[in-house]
């Protein structure tokens, strides 16, 4: 096992500091004046226009984005193409849907190895290393000083990666995404259960649904999606959460019994029937159609869903119930997000100056979709916010008060190797057909090699 560095330690208490600090100012800007204007602030907007060559010659560029749900899509269509035109008059853009996950880090990967990368791209801390290794991202952090945006953040050094390096401008929401069970009210009345707060109830309650017709839960699990970003980490920290926040600080490894047993319970839940069959192949799209349609009753997925599922008025949430008494879900959560996370400029872009204020909008255009739904950001837009939903509410209210928030293992603690080692690990643990502690030998030897913390 590597031996933790200073930097990653500071790195994880900035994490814990943005969402100390988001926490604080989403509730000092909530409103009950939603706001009506999509596109970017006037000052943002001027900003970049002033920025702008008036030469009357576009500069062309390229930009590969994460395509993967809803959100995006929304994001694309109502703040993006309907503003970018107006924010950036002197620029050409030509968007390329990037997928996510394993899709998008073999793009990336590909073009990077064939010297065609994008001017601008969704970065990620699965694919940031190698990237970063061959000079194709660039240290925002000059000119975001130099035009000011970097002050649009409520705790600017939150943006920083191990080394003191900007690479990636992101709304600041990723803070408040979470891990949850989401669930359909009157699925579970029909069943007649209620809802777990033991990890013994949820699988009782799964059996009982089962039993009625009903696919207990879903989640994506195509390429270890669930298990990797989300699902050990939960079936760890239910059990012992400081065992789970010694594997993110490199500070145990996976011979830890406590870590051992979260991969125990991945097998459990697989064994017992909790997820449709063909788990290991579901991806997310259709994973989200299971639940949305009512062929599932539970599905487990991060708070970004939120503002589309409430939509639908029989849908709630609930932590994920204890499997100790060492766990209780009003004190320890996992949150989302990297430093690395966001739109990243390529170091060998032709116009970085351009890109940068490209980015800047891409950032924005995040910032004001989250701001619109209700959702908490870091990334000041100088718009009144909305006002929440009382499921967006509900969840505020639960997840601002816990102390103790773990980041998240897949984004702050796996190099490149690591990362795809337990995408392939975790999708053979939800065959039902891959014993938990095969699991967790083939992690541990992969997991002595892991680089990540060698700064």
């Amino acid at each position: 096992m590597k031996t933790k560095s200073k930097a990653a330690a500071m790195f994880l208490m900035a994490s814990i500091l943005l969402v100390s600090s988001a926490c604080s100012s989403g509730n000092e800007t909530k409103s009950n004046q939603p706001s009506d204007n999509p596109s970017p602030s006037a000052a943002s907007t001027e900003d970049n226009k002033n920025a702008a060559e008036t030469d009357g010659k576009k500069i062309k560029m390229r930009v590969i984005t994460l395509t993967t749900d809803e959100n995006r899509n929304n994001i694309m269509e109502k703040f993006i193409k309907p503003n970018i035109a107006a924010a950036l008059p002197n620029i050409e853009v030509e968007f390329e849907p990037g997928g996510g996950g394993e899709d998008m880090a073999n793009k990336l990967k590909t073009l990077n190895a064939s010297g065609d990368m994008p001017d601008v791209f969704w970065n990620d801390a699965g694919y940031f290393t190698p990237l970063k290794s061959t000079g194709s991202i660039l240290d925002l952090t000059s000119y975001i000083s130099k035009d000011g945006f970097l002050d649009k953040y409520a705790v600017p050094d939150a943006l920083k990666h191990v080394d003191n390096g900007i690479y990636s401008l992101s709304s600041g929401a990723d803070t408040y995404f979470t891990p949850v069970i989401f669930y359909h009210k009157d699925m579970f009345e029909e069943a007649g259960v209620q809802v777990p707060t033991t990890f013994d109830e949820l699988i009782q309650i799964s059996k009982t649904l089962k039993s009625k017709g009903m696919v207990p839960a879903v989640t994506p699990g195509k390429d270890g999606w669930g298990p990797k970003l989300f699902m050990l980490q939960q079936m760890i920290q239910i059990g012992d959460p400081q065992a789970m926040a010694d594997l993110v600080s490199n500070n145990t490894d996976f011979a830890n019994p406590s870590v051992k047993e979260g991969a125990a319970r991945i097998e459990t839940l697989v064994k017992e029937g909790v997820f449709p069959d063909g788990i290991a192949n579901l991806d997310y799209g259709p994973a989200m159609e299971m639940f949305t349609s009512k062929k599932a009753a539970m599905l487990w997925m991060f708070t970004w869903e939120l503002p589309n599922l409430a939509k639908d008025e029989t849908v709630d949430f609930f932590p994920f119930p204890s499997a100790s008494d060492k766990y209780d879900p009003a004190e320890t959560v996992q949150f989302w997000g990297s430093p690395v996370n966001g739109y990243a400029v390529n170091g060998k872009t032709e116009h970085p100056e351009e890109a940068v204020k490209l980015a800047e909008f891409l950032a924005m255009a995040d910032a004001l979709y989250f701001e619109s739904t209700g959702a908490p950001i870091s990334l000041q837009t100088g718009n009144q916010a909305k006002d929440r939903s009382p499921l967006m509410q509900k969840f505020v209210d639960w997840y601002n008060p816990i102390p103790n928030k773990i980041a998240s293992l897949a984004l702050n603690s796996l190099d490149a190797r690591t990362s795809a080692e337990m995408s392939t690990q975790g999708a053979n643990l939800l065959t039902g057909e891959y014993a938990a502690e095969d699991f967790n030998v083939a992690m541990n030897k992969i997991w002595g090699e892991n680089t990540w913390f060698d700064k």
